[in-house]
């Protein structure tokens, strides 16, 4: 980093442009908004969505797998035509649930409009009929409130 910092290169990582970070070193923050990025990985269709501003600041992200082809060796739960919610994360400081924080980023709806922009795709530009999240057992309440059910290790819900 010191050695980038000396040739004047900006890091575009994740890490480093973490709303967080860029708020405690200074940054000026802008409004997020989302920006969608699309790539093909291991066999299949990736969609990376996120809420950034216009310097790149990096406010939280959604990974997305769109899964068309079946894969004997998934368990049954991610079998068939679905999408695979890997991550959602909003970046900041921590703020406890039903709190607020003036400051954060968490508890103003990113996390919410990138779930419901995910399901968007999913249903109407990949026509797959199942959202599947992988979700520690922390977050699975968040998803019950957005209509997924618990199946296994998994929260699925039908779109």
């Amino acid at each position: 980093k010191q050695r980038m910092k000396q040739q004047a290169i900006e890091c575009k990582c994740i890490r480093c442009r973490e709303y967080g970070h860029r708020a405690q070193d200074g940054w000026e923050i802008g409004e997020p908004r989302i920006v969608r990025m699309d790539y093909e990985a291991s066999g299949g269709k990736e969609v990376f969505l996120s809420f950034e501003d216009e310097n790149e600041t990096l406010f939280g992200l959604l990974r997305m797998r769109i899964q068309s082809k079946p894969v004997a060796r998934l368990r049954a739960e991610i079998r068939g035509n679905l999408a695979l919610i890997r991550e959602l994360h909003i970046y900041g400081p921590e703020v406890a649930l039903k709190q607020r924080n003036p400051t954060a980023a968490q508890h103003k709806g990113l996390g919410k409009a990138l779930l419901r922009e995910a399901e968007r795709i999913a249903g109407e530009e990949f026509q797959v009929p199942r959202m599947v999240v992988l979700s520690g057992i922390g977050a699975k309440e968040y998803y019950r409130e957005f209509g997924y059910s618990s199946r296994g290790d998994y929260m699925v819900k039908n779109l």
